[in-house]
């Protein structure tokens, strides 16, 4: 159940993601690396998700949402910085969406950690059961 939630949040955030910024950046694009980082997080989601299509290598998953996880915790606390000047900040609106994608974040991060933690169980009494193991 875990693996299925991150594994499908993890194409619909990633798509998602790929259309809003493109919608939010068009025709005034910021700072390069300001923008780069949220498409390299779309392909490394896109990535996981195809990566994961057998229940195999869920560690790049596991990985490519921390990296989201990560991007959108700075994100959301450095618009929140109280010495930041006013023209810098975002509106409420872009706040809450970030905050949004941050909780989407967490979840496909903690899903797949779930995933993880579960295949290391399920590995670990293979091997005992095994004889000599």
């Amino acid at each position: 159940m875990h693996f299925v939630v991150s594994r499908y949040l993890a194409l619909l955030f990633a798509i998602g993601l790929g259309i809003g910024e493109t919608i939010i950046s068009w025709g005034h694009w910021q700072f390069a690396p300001l923008w780069i980082v949220d498409y390299l997080m779309v392909v490394l989601l896109l990535y996981a998700y195809y990566k994961t299509r057998k229940a195999e290598h869920v560690y790049t998953l596991l990985a490519a949402w921390a990296f989201t996880l990560g991007v959108f915790y700075m994100d959301l606390f450095v618009n929140l910085d109280p010495q930041l000047v006013p023209p810098m900040r975002p509106g409420p609106i872009l706040l809450a969406l970030i905050g949004f994608m941050l909780a989407l974040s967490l979840v496909g991060f903690f899903s797949a950690l779930f995933t993880v933690r579960a295949q290391q169980g399920a590995a670990g009494v293979e091997t005992a059961r095994r004889p000599g193991g």
